[in-house]
């Protein structure tokens, strides 16, 4: 455990590996709800894979209504999106 806890973190790859089933690029991908972030939410997101979007779907069904969600690229482009 403690190997993995050395390996140095960085930033998201500029042009990360992409998967077959994301190279044609769907138009809710880049769907950005705003012109810019708002100052403040009740409960900020941070990524849309699978986890921040069922975190988003839960909070939403449960009556949230200041949720903002925050991804680097494109929608489920990180993990979830290469290894799913």
């Amino acid at each position: 455990m403690e190997h993995r806890a050395a390996i140095p973190v960085s930033l998201p790859s500029d042009n990360p590996t992409r998967s077959y089933w994301q190279l044609d690029i769907d138009e809710i991908a880049d769907l950005r709800s705003t012109e810019s972030l708002p100052a403040k939410a009740d409960t900020v997101i941070i990524g849309s894979g699978i986890t921040g979007a069922a975190v988003a779907f839960n909070l939403l069904s449960n009556g949230a209504k200041d949720v903002l969600m925050i991804e680097a690229r494109q929608a489920c482009s990180g993990a979830t999106g290469r290894n799913g």
